[in-house]
């Protein structure tokens, strides 16, 4: 079983990989017997249009306003659909007993693995 580490940026997910010795460069992570460490490139989900929160919402009218959902509906933001997958499938690979989270401490970095997560 190996550990997966998720980082912010690519070039934390190589330093990382650097510190524990880890060099199997894999497309979209790197990877060895213990570990697979990956990135997020900065954010790859972000709440959804709000013509995808509700179709009422597609045209904008002052009538129904506030626009607020029950629940804030996520999207995988286009440019960054294939790491997202990258991802996806590391998260839920049979071979990954742990997911770390490695993204910045401050609040935007617990946002960016969350919404990934």
């Amino acid at each position: 079983m190996k550990k997966l580490i998720l980082a912010e940026k690519p070039s934390v997910a190589q330093d990382i990989a650097k510190v524990l010795g880890v060099k199997g460069r894999k497309d979209g992570y790197i990877e060895d017997k213990r570990y697979i460490i990956s990135w997020c490139i900065g954010h790859l989900v972000n709440i959804a249009e709000p013509k995808e929160q509700d179709p009422a919402w597609e045209k904008w009218d002052v009538e129904v306003l506030p626009m607020l959902p029950e629940r804030f509906k996520l999207a995988v933001l286009p440019k960054t659909r294939k790491q997202f997958q990258v991802l996806k499938k590391l998260m839920n690979s049979r071979d990954v007993s742990e997911i770390v989270c490695a993204t910045d401490a401050g609040r935007e970095g617990e946002l960016i693995f969350r919404r990934v997560y």
